[in-house]
């Protein structure tokens, strides 16, 4: 396994990335505490090696090399549940991924059932247990131990194998163009950072018409916030309260205030500007 943290060994890897049409990726970043994801390392596996591209080692790299792999239409990127390690690619490398397969959803399209995660997988099909122990340990901290390197990699270490079992169960029953198609859509994140599509990350039942156009009004204000003071949405207001506040329900907004909800006496404001006007 190679740990990428300059120039010479990053070119090196893109030169050798380039002779292969599939090539296993996946990454680690962390925004527990921001709006804007912060991209850590990129582990990224061929036939043969493993690789690790430390995001945060301190020297500054050109990746435009790298970035031409990630849009390439000739390379196939194997992901497993791919939206955020492609929305986090996206905005670190201002690009966009494309000729990604997820192997989390071609899984669940052949076998139904609850969405399965990556080590529940790996357990399923090979009867190999991986301990998930570094999985929320902080990846912003340097030098990475061992644990978190050998962590990393294992994330990639098995979707070679993953990938082959599922592409011969995919042709087998005829889903290659239908599996296509699902990643693809699931994958578009071109309005995963746009305001005004931001309420559609809300869980919303039984809104009335109304209702419905304050709850956009009111994610709009609040992802326009969280943008610009990079806190995660729900520590400006609270979902609970952007319902509330829509289905006028003010007196309730205070109930339970914690670390959420920072920007709530600045939204009250705004609610009552907005319906007073």
């Amino acid at each position: 396994m190679k740990i990428v943290q300059d120039n010479k060994s990053l070119e090196k890897l893109c030169k050798l990335l380039n002779k292969y049409k599939i090539i296993f990726l996946d990454t680690e970043f962390k925004r527990d505490n921001t709006y804007w994801p912060i991209l850590c390392t990129i582990q990224i596996k061929t036939q043969r090696k493993e690789f690790l591209i430390d995001m945060l080692s301190g020297e500054k790299m050109n990746f435009e090399n790298f970035r031409r792999i990630l849009t390439s239409k000739k390379i196939l990127k194997v992901i497993h549940s791919a939206r955020q390690d492609i929305e986090v690619l996206n905005y670190a490398f201002e690009i966009s991924v494309v000729n990604v397969f997820d192997t989390q959803i071609a899984y669940n399209s052949i076998y139904g059932g609850q969405t399965i995660g990556y080590t529940s997988l790996v357990e399923k099909l090979f009867k190999i247990k991986l301990s998930k122990k570094h999985q929320v340990s902080d990846w912003t901290k340097r030098p990475l131990s061992s644990e978190q390197i050998n962590y990393a990699i294992n994330d990639v270490y098995y979707l070679p194998k993953i990938y082959v079992d599922l592409l011969q169960k995919i042709k087998k029953r005829n889903l290659v163009k239908r599996i296509k198609k699902l990643i693809e859509d699931h994958l578009d994140t071109k309005d995963v950072y746009n305001t005004k599509k931001s309420y559609k990350r809300i869980k919303i039942k039984n809104f009335s018409k109304n209702e419905k156009k304050l709850i956009k009004k009111f994610s709009e204000w609040r992802e326009n916030y969280a943008q610009k003071d990079d806190l995660p949405r729900n520590w400006i207001v609270s979902d609970k309260n952007l319902i509330r506040a829509s289905k006028n329900r003010l007196g309730e907004l205070k109930k339970g205030k914690n670390k959420n909800d920072q920007r709530l006496e600045v939204f009250e404001s705004y609610v009552k500007s907005l319906c007073l006007g």
